[in-house]
């Protein structure tokens, strides 16, 4: 059964002080692009979060670096998709947290993924 690798990508920095912005990448292996979900907005600027879902090509100018976090089977990718949607919009690196709490226990990603 084919599978995908679920990534975390960590952006470029954005300026002096500032956190760095957190991705999830779902894609296959060697493809050229991938589907990005991570979160957007400044509520401090009156920019509520919203999740974002889009493809995007996997060496995007604004990533830095990326870790892989599990092989995901091409089965789950709409199970990936739904606790994308599920998770309530949060500064990124919270956000990706709870996205992968519910993947662990729903059994796609391994247990521990989190406390990694």
């Amino acid at each position: 059964m084919s599978t995908l690798n679920l990534h975390l990508a960590i952006s470029k920095e954005r300026g002096q002080g500032q956190p760095r912005h957190g991705i999830l990448m779902l894609a296959e292996e060697n493809a050229t692009h991938a589907i990005f979900y991570h979160t957007t907005g400044e509520p401090m600027h009156s920019k509520p979060y919203k999740v974002a879902i889009e493809p995007k090509r996997v060496e995007s100018h604004g990533i830095d670096k990326r870790h892989l976090i599990a092989k995901v089977l091409e089965k789950d990718r709409q199970e990936v998709k739904a606790a994308v949607r599920q998770a309530p919009p949060l500064f990124c690196q919270r956000w990706i947290l709870n996205v992968l709490e519910n993947l662990e226990k729903q059994g796609i990603v391994p247990e521990g993924t989190c406390s990694k």
